[in-house]
């Protein structure tokens, strides 16, 4: 097993995914695909660009002002919820 394939397995373990071992040439492939594509956008001079957040410059004139126009209570909101731990919605735990 490679150095890749193993790192790719504990991503996979972290991640709650199950590689078998008839899915991994093809992963490496996409995996490789991936990292060709990594190093194109390396060759990409940046030098003097300014970071985005967002990919266009357009003003949106479209949005509102938030405005709280009904709040329902805490009680009310939790007077349906199965299970309330101080004050807040109890939820099983999903991840490891």
């Amino acid at each position: 097993m490679t150095d890749i394939e193993k790192i790719l397995k504990q991503l996979a373990r972290k991640t709650m995914l199950d590689i078998s071992e008839q899915e991994m040439p093809q992963l490496l492939e996409e995996y490789n695909i991936f990292m060709m594509h990594v190093k194109a956008l390396e060759l990409i001079n940046t030098q003097d660009i300014e970071p985005l957040a967002f990919p266009y410059e357009i003003k949106t004139h479209f949005l509102r002002e938030d405005k709280v126009v009904h709040m329902l209570s805490q009680e009310d909101v939790l007077k349906n919820v199965g299970c309330v731990q101080d004050g807040q919605v109890k939820v099983p735990k999903v991840v490891r």
